[in-house]
């Protein structure tokens, strides 16, 4: 039996292991790729049947920039992630002033969108309301009216 010498046996080791990780590499993008295709069809829908036959889909959201006309007193503001942050109280230039009925809070018009989900529109800011600034003397006394 041949013995193989130290140096020989490294090299073959690490050529394993090369091979190996390589190997592992490729079998993972594979497995992405093919996640990322099964999940996206790649197709665009262009007619009016297709368009259609995507809005069927439960996982379907339809996000949109709005203009102030949209906003009216009362509509309800959220966070991307659907946590409320309050309603419009009024709309002052490209301005919108909400309210979570303690304070008001100044919001850019370009930081709100809106978003579908079946046939309803709701409409969310893109700033946490952690983030958003009370307007100084917005505090409304908790005695006041009572």
């Amino acid at each position: 039996m041949l013995r193989k010498s130290p140096f020989r046996m490294r090299r073959e080791a690490a050529f394993k292991t090369v091979l190996g990780t390589a190997l592992w590499g490729s079998l993972a993008l594979a497995a992405t790729a093919s996640g990322a295709l099964h999940a996206q069809s790649g197709v665009i829908a262009r007619t009016p049947e297709e368009i259609a036959k995507a809005k069927q889909s439960p996982y379907l959201e339809m996000v949109r920039n709005i203009s102030p006309r949209e906003l009216t007193p009362g509509t309800p503001i959220v966070e991307a992630s659907g946590a409320p942050i309050g309603t419009v109280e009024k709309v002052v230039g490209n301005t919108i002033v909400l309210t979570d009925g303690r304070r008001e809070y100044r919001v850019p018009i370009e930081q709100l969108y809106a978003y579908s989900k079946g046939d309803v529109d709701h409409f969310a800011s893109r700033i946490p309301k952690k983030k958003l600034k009370p307007e100084k003397g917005s505090e409304k006394s908790r005695r006041a009216g009572g």
